[in-house]
């Protein structure tokens, strides 16, 4: 589906896979706006200028179809004021598990939420979440994350050492156990474990003088050497303590066909019940294994992520074509008035 410059995607973050990987089905112009300032002082003039030129942007094109991405809770009430000036709008808000969790949980208010056409959730338990905090489930509908598309088209290089390889992309937030992989590393010297992302965050939460010399801490990749270094991982590995998360790196895995140690939880074997082995996130021990165990069968575990990509891509087109199928009543609606 081409991109139209009257349907478009709002997203305050740098980079975000999800709303790549849905661009080409629904068809809109998506818009990232990064970060000015890592200041947590000057996060309300960040937010200032994400506001403004957001506001300029949709004054100056019109959208019909407006898609928004939350948190951050401020550009939802810039949503809804751009959808009183343009009544024809059908305003679509991609709600992450952050909305209605953790420190964005007290800045929701679900009667401005409620003014939206569509509120979408990333599972059911999101979902059932929501609901309890008041969000009307008429608007309610569940999309969960389509598997990562690949970007790159050529075959990529074979990694240069010999040793095995894990992959951990990593946000560095509290419900990540850094620690606690570090402990597991210990216990697998002759592994490598790669820990992508902005290591920077997490100097305050976690003891980086514990780390042993088969992690490697990668910092932030551009998105080729992100997905060039994915694909070349014998397996990755996505940890969390919540129980409501799903693990963007989880579906990274099942698009690029990697195999994952993921953490147990229900939600988690529900959504990649193939290609996986599930530890406990707190148990050194238990990574460690799932790691050893994920490397030996890692050619089965391929064939059965590839057997989960398909799968899980039929189910999401099924849900797609719902909410595809929900805008078009919307402007229906609006075509006739």
């Amino acid at each position: 589906m081409p991109f139209n410059m009257k349907n478009q995607f709002y997203a305050w973050v740098s980079f975000q896979r999800r709303p790549v990987s849905m661009q080409s089905d629904f068809g809109y112009d998506l818009k990232f706006l990064k970060n000015t300032s890592k200041s947590k002082l000057l996060k309300p003039i960040d937010y200032l200028l994400k506001g403004s030129r957001t506001v300029y942007n949709l004054i100056k094109d019109r959208p019909n179809e407006l898609w928004i991405q939350l948190p951050p809770t401020p550009l939802l009430s810039i949503a809804l004021l751009y959808k009183k000036i343009n009544k024809k709008a059908v305003l679509i808000v991609d709600c992450h598990n952050g909305t209605f969790w953790g420190k964005w949980k007290k800045y929701l208010k679900t009667d401005q939420l409620n003014k939206c056409d569509l509120i979408i959730a990333h599972n059911s338990v999101i979902r059932d979440i929501a609901l309890e905090l008041g969000v009307d489930g008429n608007k309610m509908m569940v999309l969960e994350t389509k598997p990562a598309e690949k970007k790159i088209t050529r075959e990529v290089p074979a990694k240069t050492s010999d040793r095995p390889q894990v992959l951990m992309p990593c946000s560095f937030n509290i419900d990540e156990p850094v620690e606690v992989v570090f402990d597991a590393a210990k216990q697998i010297p002759n592994v490598d474990i790669l820990i992508s992302g902005p290591s920077e965050r997490g100097i305050s939460r976690f003891d980086y003088s514990k780390k042993p010399d088969n992690i490697k801490l990668l910092g932030y990749l551009s998105s080729e050497e992100y997905e060039t270094t994915f694909r070349q991982s014998d397996i990755v590995l996505g940890l969390t303590t919540e129980y409501h998360i799903q693990l963007s790196v989880a579906n990274e895995a099942t698009g690029f066909e990697v195999p994952m140690v993921i953490s147990d939880t229900k939600l988690l074997r529900e959504l990649f019940y193939k290609g996986a082995i599930y530890v406990e996130t707190l148990n050194a021990t238990s990574i460690a294994s799932g790691i050893v165990e994920a490397l030996d069968k890692k050619l089965v575990m391929r064939e059965e992520v590839a057997q989960l990509k398909k799968e899980r891509m039929i189910k999401w087109n099924t849900m797609a074509s719902a909410v595809m199928d929900r805008i078009e009543q919307f402007q229906g609606l609006w075509d006739i008035d």
